[in-house]
C-alpha cells in the first residue's frame, strides 16, 4: 500500500512564495506641470518575491513607491491586465515569469457637448433641406421679386407661363416651432392666426417688397443659430435692412447685433442717414454713437452735402446733437477759464 503524505508535513499554500520579474515595457516618467523626470528605463528588470495568495495591490503600491512614481499612473500585464484583487496563484503565475509594467493609457472621455460650429451647421442644414419640405417645414415667407425692366419685344417673346413664373413671389421656408421659440412676435401671430394657412397647416407670411430675400435669410440664420456668418463684413445697407426688420418683428438681440455693426460703419457720408434710422427704429446705442461722431467731426460733418440734405428733410435730428453739445460746452468753458486764469496768474 502506498504511503500517504502526512498533512502536517505539507506546508499550507498561504505561506508559499513565488519569485518573478517586473519588467518596464517602456520608459516610465514622473510627469508634473513644471518638469518631467525619467524614473525607469525601458526593459529594466525588478525582481520580486510574493506570497502566492497575496493581492497584487501590494505589488503595485510597492513598485510605484520604490521607483518614485504615482501608483495610479501605472498598469501591469501578465497574460491579461492585472487587477488590484488578482493574486499570483489566481493568474497562474510561475517562478521566473515576467510581468510587464507600462504607463496607464488615459481614456479620452467624450466631450460634454458637441462642437458649436457643428451645431450651427446642423441647424442651417435643417433650415435649407428642401427635401423635407412636406414633412418638417410648415411656414413660408413670401417675398415680392424685384421688378425687372422688360421691353415690349421681350414680353412678346416670353411665354405666358414664363411671365407668370417671373411674377410669382420668392419663397423662404422655415419651421413654426423654432420661430415661436425664438420670437414673441412670431409666437403671437401664429397663436392668433394672423397669417393665412393652407390645408396642410402651412402658414404663409406675406413679406411683400418690404424686405428682400437676403434680409429674410440673415434673420432666419440668426433665429436658428444665434449668429450670422460673415456679418462682420456686411454693408451698412444690409445691416440697416436687418435693423428695420428686427425692430418691426421685435427681435431684440438681433437688433442689438445690427446696432453694433452699424456703429463700426459710421462715417461722414452716412452718419446723417444712420442718425435718422436710429430715431425711426428706436436704436439708442446707434443714436448715441452718431451724435458723438458728429460732435467729434463737426466741421467735416457740417460740410458734407448728404448731412445738409438729411437735416433739411428732418430738422428735428439736430435736437439730440444740440442736447449733447449743451452738456459738453459748459465743461469745455470751465476748462478754458481755468487755463486762462493760470496763464494770467503766471504772468
Amino acid at each position: 500500500m502506498a504511503e500517504q503524505a502526512n498533512p502536517a508535513e505539507v506546508p499550507p499554500r498561504s505561506n508559499e512564495h513565488i519569485e518573478f520579474t517586473v519588467r518596464a515595457k517602456e520608459d516610465l516618467f514622473l510627469v508634473g506641470t513644471q518638469r518631467t523626470e525619467l524614473r525607469v528605463q525601458s526593459q529594466n528588470n525588478y525582481s520580486c518575491l510574493m506570497l502566492k495568495t497575496q493581492k497584487f495591490s501590494s505589488l503595485f503600491r510597492h513598485y510605484a513607491k520604490y521607483h518614485g512614481l504615482r501608483k495610479d499612473d501605472l498598469e501591469y500585464t501578465f497574460v491579461e491586465r492585472l487587477e488590484l484583487d488578482d493574486t499570483p496563484e489566481g493568474v497562474q503565475l510561475q517562478r521566473g515569469d515576467v510581468i510587464e509594467v507600462s504607463e496607464k493609457k488615459k481614456t479620452l472621455s467624450p466631450p460634454i457637448r458637441s462642437n458649436d460650429e457643428e451645431y450651427r451647421l446642423d441647424l442651417l442644414s435643417l433650415l435649407s433641406d428642401t427635401s423635407t419640405l412636406s414633412g418638417l417645414h410648415d411656414c413660408v415667407f413670401l417675398i415680392t421679386k424685384p421688378q425687372e425692366q422688360t421691353s415690349e419685344l421681350q414680353k412678346s417673346i416670353l411665354s405666358p407661363s414664363t411671365i407668370k413664373r417671373q411674377s410669382e413671389p420668392l419663397e423662404v421656408w422655415a419651421h413654426k416651432a423654432i420661430l415661436t421659440a425664438r420670437g414673441e412676435y412670431f409666437k403671437g401671430c401664429f397663436k392668433k392666426g394672423l397669417w393665412k394657412e393652407s390645408e396642410g397647416n402651412v402658414s404663409y407670411i406675406n413679406v411683400g417688397d418690404e424686405f428682400n430675400k437676403g434680409t429674410i435669410k440673415r434673420m432666419l440664420e440668426w433665429v436658428y443659430t444665434n449668429r450670422i456668418y460673415g456679418f462682420e463684413n456686411s454693408t451698412a445697407q444690409e445691416a440697416l435692412d436687418l435693423l428695420r426688420l428686427s425692430d418691426k418683428w421685435i427681435l431684440r438681440d438681433l437688433k442689438r447685433l445690427c446696432e453694433y455693426r452699424l456703429i463700426h460703419l459710421i462715417q461722414t457720408t452716412n452718419v446723417s442717414k444712420l442718425l435718422a434710422s436710429s430715431e425711426s427704429f428706436d436704436a439708442r446705442r446707434l443714436q448715441k454713437s452718431c451724435v458723438k461722431y458728429c460732435l467729434e467731426n463737426i466741421k467735416d460733418v457740417t460740410n458734407d452735402k448728404s448731412f445738409e440734405e438729411e437735416i433739411g428733410r428732418y430738422p428735428h435730428l439736430c435736437i439730440p446733437i444740440l442736447t449733447e453739445a449743451a452738456e459738453i460746452l459748459p465743461e469745455r468753458k470751465r476748462k478754458f477759464e481755468h487755463v486762462v486764469k493760470e496763464e494770467e496768474g503766471g504772468g
